[in-house]
């Protein structure tokens, strides 16, 4: 039988207090049935009790004009939003709000039909009902969240969720070191309307990454380069003597309209906007043309989809053994092309400059500051 120290006694009562405050709170509230005015106070408590507890996992929480709030963490933008009831119209009215500013949806409701919860998923939404929220918030009380910090007050009017306590004196130095630290991770985004691959690889990530690479980072930068991306198909025959060939493929790819280099490979998810730090980002401007790029597509594209076919054929009583090449030709292939602009973190470490990037992490080079070595 496991032995308990007092101590850690008193933490687990601490915290299933806590839990308990909250439960019941939650359970009590009438938010969903109540007038306007005492809705006011109880959806403000609990959009509190959710503020709290993404700040506690270094969310930065900001005022929104399509939501109560919200919640950003590296490339993470969380628009959660508070409701009494919803209907198809306002979630894709709420869907289309999130998708121009670029982020994850969340709808909190007292409860949700299995239809309704299909369609919001279908718009790229998150549901939570009374269930799933009780659930969260006690997995945050027992991660410390809202650790003996909880007090449930009495209302005259209607029950509210529990306020959080002032800190002892004893523990303001620990608090005041927290939102230090919490300060020096989040910086400042704006949005800007660019069409580009979504930021996937935050800065810290971005940073753990180059400081094996290069050494401590010194500094970083956020660019956005340019890129020609291409969709393309073909489905052709040709013919050889008696026999014919078939030559089918589709695919997508992009040329660097800074370099004119071709890439195959595929970005989903494109944003027509997209958040970025308010300082140390960068913009590039193509240099390489659209009917430049067109050209060097094709040429990829027919290089990649050429055949080397053996053949043979019988003279006489001889088989004669033939290699013959097949290609499509330009006037076989369908191409549609468009600009995005791919996210590239640039750190300098040291003695060497890292691009990494922000879309997959994956190194796109490493240079000396006067010359430039791609892995």
């Amino acid at each position: 039988m496991p032995i308990f120290h007092s101590a850690s006694l008193n933490r687990l009562f601490s915290i299933k207090n806590a839990w308990c405050g909250i439960n019941t709170s939650i359970k009590k509230i009438n938010y969903f049935n109540l007038g306007r005015d005492a809705k006011n106070v109880d959806k403000q408590s609990i959009i509190g009790i959710v503020k709290k507890i993404l700040t506690f996992y270094e969310y930065d929480i900001k005022s929104s004009e399509i939501s109560d709030m919200l919640a950003e963490k590296d490339s993470d933008h969380l628009f959660i939003r508070l409701e009494t009831t919803t209907n198809l119209h306002s979630i894709r009215h709420f869907s289309n709000s999130v998708q121009i500013y670029g982020g994850k949806g969340i709808i909190i409701l007292d409860s949700v039909d299995k239809k309704t919860r299909s369609i919001a998923e279908g718009e790229g939404l998150s549901i939570w009902d009374r269930n799933e929220l009780e659930s969260w918030v006690g997995r945050a009380v027992l991660s410390g969240a809202l650790e003996e910090t909880t007090k449930v007050q009495a209302a005259k009017e209607a029950p509210i969720l529990p306020e959080i306590h002032k800190p002892a004196p004893s523990q303001l130095k620990s608090v005041q070191v927290q939102k230090e630290d919490v300060k020096k991770v989040f910086e400042r985004t704006i949005r800007i309307l660019l069409r580009s691959a979504p930021v996937s690889i935050g800065k810290e990530d971005a940073i753990s990454i180059a400081e094996a690479k290069v050494g401590k980072s010194k500094s970083h930068k956020l660019n956005f380069i340019p890129v020609w991306h291409y969709i393309y198909s073909f489905n052709t025959q040709k013919k050889f003597k008696s026999r014919f060939i078939d030559l089918a493929a589709n695919g997508e790819g992009h040329i660097n309209a800074l370099t004119g280099l071709n890439f195959f490979g595929k970005y989903e998810n494109i944003q027509e906007n997209t958040f970025v730090p308010t300082q140390n980002y960068e913009i590039k401007h193509q240099i390489i043309s659209k009917s430049d790029a067109l050209n060097k597509a094709m040429d990829a594209i027919i290089r990649e989809h050429t055949k080397e076919i053996r053949l043979n054929e019988m003279i006489g009583d001889t088989i004669v053994f033939e290699h013959k090449v097949f290609a499509p030709v330009p006037e076989d292939i369908d191409m549609k092309m468009e600009l995005l602009h791919i996210p590239i973190w640039e750190i300098r470490g040291s003695g060497e400059t890292i691009e990494i990037n922000a879309y997959d992490g994956h190194i796109v080079g490493i240079k000396a500051y006067s010359d430039a070595v791609f892995v």
